[in-house]
């Protein structure tokens, strides 16, 4: 039983007028002493409770809290008792937690994203500031990337008593499989599944069988191509390729995955791969293909037409990715 509710339970025997100072220690199995203390307390009309801040004061340094502020927003990476060993006076590690949680400060883990260089950040800005078309200049505009897929869920959480610990099994190596993918605001294109590392010859191959001809139809040889800075796409012989294949290829900035639609679209193909939890690499084939071939055109509206917004969000960004 707490102090507090102690002085509440002498508290009420008190008002109730039944039982002496001496029962009520008694009872309560607490000093006489605090049972006549309380009773002056009520007498006085005042409080039972201790009045707030009525310790020791705060005794911490400016200096300490001002150095380790500093060091924090340099550094912010750097642990409890680093920050403590670094301070201008002897600190214990408590008195800097003490300090950082008063400033509302938190250590989560951080957002991994790319870093941009000076270089690239100037030249995805005029990039963006060039291509923030309308959203109905994006309709005849072909996105298209690889991606990985492991056949493993990942971390999962699951629910167990506090005294027992679970463990779920690994393999020592995961199978994965790779998929070229492309869409535009007319439909998807056919998905190539592969399970050797591309290079550009297998590229150029999987361009020649499951783009052109659908997206000269799709678009009436009127469409632009959309891909990012991998080597394999920036080769000297697809370059010549696409030359002479594709009507128009806007150019892309470099480390800049945040402004591509269809980064997206594979994190929704990977959630939906999660929920089907494929046992196998022919399962997980099967059930990849058929998650690709559900999309629409209406589903992939808000996709295409989200590049206008990117483009916008990229230049009040300035140098940091965008939140897409």
């Amino acid at each position: 039983m707490t102090q507090i509710v102690k002085r509440e339970m002498i508290k009420t025997l008190l008002q109730s007028k039944q039982l002496s100072p001496k029962q009520i220690s008694k009872n309560v199995r607490i000093s006489l002493a605090t049972v006549y203390n309380v009773k002056a307390r009520l007498d006085a009309g005042g409080e039972i409770s201790h009045k707030k801040g009525a310790g020791r004061p705060n005794t911490i340094r400016s200096a300490i809290k001002h150095s380790v502020i500093q060091q924090v927003r340099c550094k912010p990476y750097l642990s409890l008792r680093t920050l403590a060993s670094r301070a201008p006076y002897m600190t214990s590690y408590q008195t800097v937690r003490r300090i950082l949680k008063d400033q509302s400060y938190t250590k989560p883990y951080p957002t991994k994203t790319s870093m941009l260089s000076e270089k690239n950040r100037l030249y995805r800005i005029r990039w963006a500031k060039k291509h923030k078309y309308p959203k109905k200049e994006w309709a005849n505009t072909v996105f298209l990337d690889e991606m990985s897929i492991w056949l493993s869920r990942g971390r999962i959480r699951m629910w167990t008593k506090s005294n027992k610990k679970r463990f779920a099994p690994k393999t020592k190596h995961v199978s994965k499989i790779h998929a070229w993918a492309a869409f535009s605001s007319m439909a998807t294109f056919p998905l190539c599944i592969f399970a050797q590392n591309m290079d550009s010859d297998l590229f150029l191959q999987i361009m020649e069988g499951h783009l052109i001809a659908q997206a000269n139809v799709f678009h009436e040889n009127n469409w632009r191509l959309v891909m990012e800075n991998d080597p394999k796409h920036t080769s000297r012989k697809v370059k010549v390729w696409l030359s002479q294949n594709v009507p128009k290829q806007i150019p892309w900035p470099s480390q800049s995955p945040d402004l591509n639609p269809i980064e997206n679209l594979f994190g929704w193909v990977k959630q939906e791969l999660i929920k089907l939890g494929p046992r196998s690499i022919p399962e997980l084939k099967e059930k990849l293909e058929g998650s690709w071939n559900r999309i629409d055109p209406a589903f992939l509206r808000p996709y295409w037409e989200s590049m206008t917004r990117r483009c916008q969000m990229a230049v009040d960004n300035d140098r940091y990715p965008i939140k897409y």
